[in-house]
């Protein structure tokens, strides 16, 4: 089997290296894989699980139905908040809007206007304790204003191709036009996942804020998703997630999960109490039970060398480069159990690696199975 996937890999290789035809990568939420059996049934008006690498979806349930999204909109503040801010130890200094333009009874770590924290600590609070102040801050923080600050929020939404869904507030506290869909809410989990800032900071159970100019004995901080949190709902690989709530949102919850080479995002939407967990649980048993990822390419010597493949133009000169194609280890393939590896084929269109050297974008590797 081996050989005939180095066989497979250097006739693939050759083939789409000669095109080099420059092309630009993709890879968001968008197909649904072969559907398995045995489906289960979700208490939650709206569901789904995709597949973290490829965004393949595994499970659905009126994935593009509107509903309030409530604090899992906090993914996307803490997303755009790390994207547009080069220091994360910067300090926050907290208006008094910030902190009093909050519901009352609503979320919050008891954050004073006029104090001073660093912008990861505040990111912390946005995403373990789920904090509706610390929102307000980072956002202002940000961009000026919180009204500013949504505005990157949509652009981002856009961006990665939510089209059914709008933001009006930093933290999901309830306002009519502020709503998502599962389809659109997995997107944005997928893409805050693969930020490797977000992903330190959102796979804690705790965190500890440091002291402040208003607070001189700190804050323990808790996440309140219970899988993350290890309490009532132990769950086999729960790495992250959010919790969230409002009257007319119902219960939402994005949870991550790891188990080997498969990693799965879940989203619920409209549920209720603790039956978010059990659906969870639902979704992810279904997605681990019916679906592998393999590496198809992994392990395999993957360069280009001019013996092998002729000598590459750069510029005006011909020189005999060999092309190191390390991104063809993170290839990976998304599979039914009873998908067999060696009845697969690929070919060059689909899924789009840049091939670079000394910085210059030389061509691409496609594949699609």
């Amino acid at each position: 089997m081996k050989k005939w996937w180095k066989t497979l890999a250097a006739a693939v290789l050759c083939s789409i290296f000669a095109a080099t035809t420059p092309v630009s990568a993709a890879n968001g939420v968008a197909t649904k894989t072969k559907a398995a059996a045995g489906q289960p049934s979700i208490d939650g008006k709206a569901g789904i699980v995709i597949d973290v690498k490829s965004g393949k979806i595994l499970y659905e349930k009126n994935i593009d139905a509107k509903h309030y999204p409530a604090s899992i909109t906090k993914i996307l503040t803490t997303l755009v908040a790390i994207e547009n801010n080069d220091d994360l130890y910067e300090r926050v200094k907290f208006s008094r809007y910030a902190v009093n333009s909050i519901e009352p009874g609503s979320t919050h770590i008891g954050i004073k206007a006029g104090e001073e924290i660093p912008l990861k600590d505040v990111l912390y609070g946005i995403m373990l304790e789920s904090a509706n102040e610390a929102c307000n801050g980072a956002a202002e923080f940000t961009s000026g204003s919180t009204k500013e600050f949504v505005k990157l929020m949509n652009k981002k939404a856009q961006e990665l191709g939510c089209t059914h869904s709008h933001f009006v507030t930093t933290n999901g506290l309830h306002n009519n036009k502020h709503y998502v869909t599962a389809r659109d809410m997995a997107v944005i989990s997928k893409a805050a996942w693969e930020n490797e800032t977000f992903r330190n900071i959102a796979d804690n159970s705790n965190y500890f804020m440091a002291p402040t100019n208003k607070e001189k004995k700190g804050r323990e901080l808790w996440n309140h998703h219970k899988m993350v949190k290890r309490t009532m709902f132990l769950y086999k690989g729960a790495e992250g997630g959010k919790t969230g709530y409002t009257t007319k949102a119902g219960g939402t919850l994005v949870t991550y999960v790891k188990r080997g080479n498969q990693e799965l995002i879940s989203v619920v939407l409209r549920g209720n109490g603790y039956e978010l967990y059990r659906d969870t649980i639902k979704m992810m048993n279904y997605g681990f039970k019916n679906y592998k990822v393999i590496a198809p390419f992994k392990g395999i010597q993957t360069t280009l060398q001019n013996d092998k493949f002729g000598i590459l133009k750069t510029g005006n000169k011909l020189s005999p480069y060999t092309l190191p194609l390390k991104n063809l280890n993170d290839i990976t393939v998304m599979l039914t159990k009873n998908e067999t590896p060696s009845k697969l084929s690929y070919q060059c269109d689909g899924k789009k690696y840049t091939i670079n050297y000394d910085g210059k974008k030389l061509g691409t590797v496609e594949f699609s199975y």
